[in-house]
């Protein structure tokens, strides 16, 4: 370990190019070798969440436009569409914690610091699950709707 990581206890904030580096075995040290494990948790964490708000974002313009038709089967989609993101929230909280695992494995805490969560660890926490309960509400209301509609559709015929 070098002297640095002891002295510097204060948060740093990180530009764009610098959240993509590569992370190496020994941190700090450029002649270790690169970490691909820690890289690619680290570029995932990173990039899932965007994703994720693609995806309800797409989700919310299906389903705005399944309003609009009156169709069952964008319903469906938008359902589908909030269970990949609830995924990519559940797997950059996972790429996270496994990513900050890896570290303290490499790297001791100095002695005035302490490891813990914070309030946004915890929001992505309960986000992920409110994901998947949105999904299944969407989907359970597309084949509910579809029932009804199914016997309207017998009794005008009858």
């Amino acid at each position: 370990m070098g002297e640095s990581f002891d002295t510097v206890t204060k948060c740093i904030s990180f530009t764009l190019n610098e959240q993509f580096e590569e992370k190496f075995v020994d941190p700090g040290n450029h002649n270790s070798g690169i970490d691909l494990l820690r890289t690619y948790l680290w570029r995932c964490q990173f990039l899932l969440p965007f994703v994720s708000l693609g995806l309800m974002c797409f989700g919310a313009l299906i389903g705005l436009c399944a309003c609009i038709c009156r169709s069952l089967y964008p319903t469906i989609a938008t359902g589908i569409l909030h269970l990949l993101a609830g995924l990519c929230t559940l797997g950059s909280v996972s790429c996270y914690v496994a990513g900050i695992e890896l570290l303290h494995q490499k790297l001791e805490l100095p002695e005035n610091v302490s490891c813990e969560f914070g309030w946004s660890f915890c929001l992505a926490c309960v986000s992920a699950p409110l994901q998947f309960m949105a999904s299944a509400l969407f989907i359970w209301a597309a084949h509910t709707n579809r029932k009804e509609y199914t016997l309207m559709k017998a009794y005008r015929v009858a």
